[in-house]
């Protein structure tokens, strides 16, 4: 008889990235969370980030901001290669990936601050494998964090 310990544990291995993303709360939890002005956030609901890895099950994000556990929200994976230029001067991205998810773990990663993000894709269609093969072809070599505040 085979028991169950308790423990969650990971389920798909995770390959190393280094792309730009954003995070957008869910509408269900707007009420609840809310990144402030002066915080740097993109928009107030909207914090951006950098992938750190990403699997099948999920990804891993580097943020400014702190996201709490439960918390739904969009993961939205931009093309490293601009496509244009800003009227400011910034780079635009393409958007390569967009699927929706949850908030499973946040810890304190540095004093900047900086907060690693674990997120689980939520109800992942079944060509979830190729679209995550699909991101990872379009990673930096060595998977570069990159500018997680840019």
């Amino acid at each position: 008889m085979t028991q169950k310990s308790g423990l969650t544990i990971r389920q798909h291995e995770r390959e190393s990235l280094g792309l730009r993303i954003e995070f957008v709360v869910a509408e269900q939890h707007r009420g609840q969370v809310r990144f402030s002005a002066i915080s740097g956030a993109a928009e107030p609901h909207v914090t951006r980030g950098v992938a750190a890895d990403i699997s099948s099950g999920g990804m891993g994000l580097v943020c400014p901001q702190f996201v709490p556990r439960m918390c739904a929200g969009t993961v939205r994976v931009f093309d490293p290669t601009p496509v244009g230029t800003a009227n400011d001067g910034s780079p635009i991205h393409e958007l390569c990936f967009q699927h929706a998810v949850r908030v499973r773990r946040v810890t304190l990663d540095s004093h900047e601050p900086e907060y690693a993000i674990g997120v689980a894709f939520v109800d992942p269609a079944a060509d979830i494998e190729e679209r995550v093969a699909a991101v990872l072809a379009m990673a930096p070599i060595g998977g570069d964090r990159g500018d997680a505040h840019g």
